[in-house]
């Protein structure tokens, strides 16, 4: 990943053969519909400009997790042959002239935008959720363009925008990310942790942690984070430790965490005043310090 990361950030941009392309949903298997849209010399400087800016603000990488987060000189990585978008590369790799764009028609209710660059046989793809659909520009946010016979140019009125900013740029292999709420609703993620929490609750190890499942569903709800730490109980299964729930109860009334538990079946009680702390425990992200002796809930946590 490294050596990727490293040849994202030393691609000439500024040289490189420069396309942009337009996507929407598609409810085929494809999954994506994608316009090329040709640009002038004007908003190809534009662009290319905006995502040098872009890679000299990101100096380092972390691996991707469900629950990482980025900063502001930092992306996420992630071998993108796992997501949706080798199904939006299949589409982009198309021959451009034909399928360009003919009217505002197809450009408007785009998904998102993405710009592909080719030089010396790499090509890099900058990608971009739309926040909602293309629309009036926003002057200190967004580049206002205009869609006139065939051509997308840079403008000064509202016609059409840009915004100055990439969710996530990817490589042959990985995907790096600079906006994880981009990245993951463009790439449908919400989707899989949705499933990965109705996968999660068939596996008996873990239902028969419970009383009864249904507070902590209905504290998880639809909730995208909620949904994301749920992925990740899943992924750690934790709860398939010997002596977990034991162990568990033990702890909970050492520590006074307040979690119930039946005194019969020795099962959680789920409730929406311990939803969390429960989450938390499942998640391994109630920790201890062994300088202070406090206990501290952590959005994430990387084992040393």
């Amino acid at each position: 990943m490294r050596d990727e990361f490293n040849a994202l950030r030393a691609f000439d941009y500024a040289q490189a053969n420069m396309h942009l392309w337009v996507f929407k949903r598609s409810t085929t298997a494809k999954k994506y519909n994608a316009f090329y849209v040709q640009t002038d010399p004007e908003l190809t400087a534009t662009l290319k400009a905006l995502v040098q800016s872009e890679l000299r603000r990101i100096t380092e990488y972390a691996t991707y997790t469900y629950l990482a987060e980025t900063n502001e000189n930092s992306c996420l990585g992630t071998d993108h042959r796992e997501t949706d978008f080798s199904l939006l590369k299949i589409q982009v790799d198309r021959p451009e002239p034909e399928c360009r764009a003919r009217s505002i028609n197809d450009l408007k209710n785009a998904e998102g935008y993405l710009v592909k660059f080719s030089a010396g046989g790499q090509t890099i793809y900058a990608v971009k959720r739309s926040t909602s659909t293309w629309k009036t520009s926003y002057p200190t946010k967004f580049i206002n363009m205009i869609f006139s016979e065939g051509e997308l140019s840079a403008a000064e009125n509202n016609g059409f925008s840009i915004e100055k900013n990439f969710d996530f740029f990817c490589t042959d292999t990985y995907a790096f990310i600079a906006n994880k709420r981009g990245f993951e609703s463009a790439m449908q993620y919400k989707e899989s942790y949705s499933q990965a929490f109705s996968a999660l609750r068939q596996i008996p190890a873990f239902s028969a942690l419970f009383v009864d499942l249904t507070p902590l569903i209905t504290y998880v709800g639809n909730n995208s984070i909620q949904l994301r730490r749920m992925a990740v109980v899943q992924q750690k299964a934790l709860f398939d430790q010997p002596n977990f729930l034991q162990n568990l109860r033990e702890v909970s009334i050492r520590r006074e965490w307040g979690i119930n538990f039946d005194p019969a079946t020795n099962q959680i009680i789920a409730c929406d005043q311990t939803a969390k702390s429960i989450l938390q425990v499942l998640l391994d992200h109630r920790l201890l310090s062994e300088v202070t002796s406090n206990t501290y809930d952590v959005p994430d946590a990387t084992r040393i």
